[in-house]
């Protein structure tokens, strides 16, 4: 199992690519769909909170530690859909 701070470190990588893709999408393509760039930029902010709010918590006691883990990094591998509706 990869330590709690490298998990952080691959969320927050992760949230400024996203970021960055946002930033530069409205960069080049500044006539469309802004609104809807700004509303997948809050998204992906508020999940990279949620996602690194959790790794924080104590584990439940109901919840092993590896599906714990699991259910997290399925989290990370579907952060890059949330920019699925803007670029198409």
């Amino acid at each position: 199992m990869a330590s709690k701070k490298l998990i952080k470190k691959k969320i927050n990588v992760l949230t400024g690519e996203l970021l960055t893709e946002c930033f530069a999408f409205v960069h080049f393509y500044p006539e469309t769909k802004s609104k809807q760039v700004s509303e997948t930029m809050w998204a992906i902010v508020h999940t990279r909170n949620e996602l690194l709010s959790r790794i924080n918590r104590k584990i439940p006691k109901e919840e092993s530690v590896r599906s714990f883990y699991r259910n997290v990094k399925t989290d990370i591998d579907e952060m890059p859909a949330l920019m699925d509706h803007f670029i198409g």
